[in-house]
């Protein structure tokens, strides 16, 4: 299964490289953000949750395969991480120049509810969530499964803090937005 490791690991790269070089490029001017500082406190909590939870455990469990290692296994993570990974780039085309790494409102900024924002109101996180189960599939180790709670609180804090902005910003138009579309799975959650 090594060669399907280092293509998931590739697709990863891929990901990341384009990741990086759109937000370089599409910077446009912010009318209100959350703060670095703020995003931080929220990250160090839950690294020390994840310190703490993975202590609890048995001294090598992190590292125990609980998916068989097989061809069917990775090949289908690596399915399931290249599709994740292309929904959340296919959400951040789509967003365009509205799209922030922090909880930020953009000048002329808008709700789009089009194109992957018609499924879901986080469909970046839906696709990155999507990408590391994916990965996990592929590379079956418990550790990985781990990674998907820790950045599920993550985005779900995020999504908290990018709501409230939203909200504030667009009112009920937002509010109707909520109640029609779910965050992060599509007619569930």
């Amino acid at each position: 299964m090594r060669v399907i490791e280092l293509i998931v690991f590739g697709v990863w790269v891929i990901f990341y490289t384009y990741w990086l070089v759109s937000a370089w490029r599409n910077r446009t001017p912010f009318k209100r953000k959350e703060s670095r500082l703020s995003l931080l406190s929220s990250v160090t909590i839950l690294i020390v949750i994840w310190m703490i939870f993975t202590s609890w455990l048995e001294p090598g469990l992190m590292l125990e395969r609980i998916i068989p290692d097989s061809f069917f296994f990775a090949f289908i993570g690596l399915l399931v991480t290249c599709a994740g990974l292309g929904f959340a780039i296919w959400a951040r085309v789509h967003l365009g120049t509205f799209w922030s790494g922090l909880p930020a409102i953009r000048v002329d900024h808008k709700i789009i509810r089009t194109g992957p924002y018609r499924f879901v109101r986080h469909p970046i996180y839906s696709g990155i969530l999507l990408g590391v189960t994916g990965t996990a599939i592929a590379l079956g180790y418990f550790w990985i499964f781990c990674t998907i709670f820790l950045m599920l609180a993550a985005f779900l804090l995020k999504i908290r803090m990018e709501e409230k902005f939203l909200e504030e910003e667009f009112g009920e138009e937002y509010t109707r937005y909520k109640g029609e579309v779910k965050a992060l799975i599509p007619l569930l959650v």
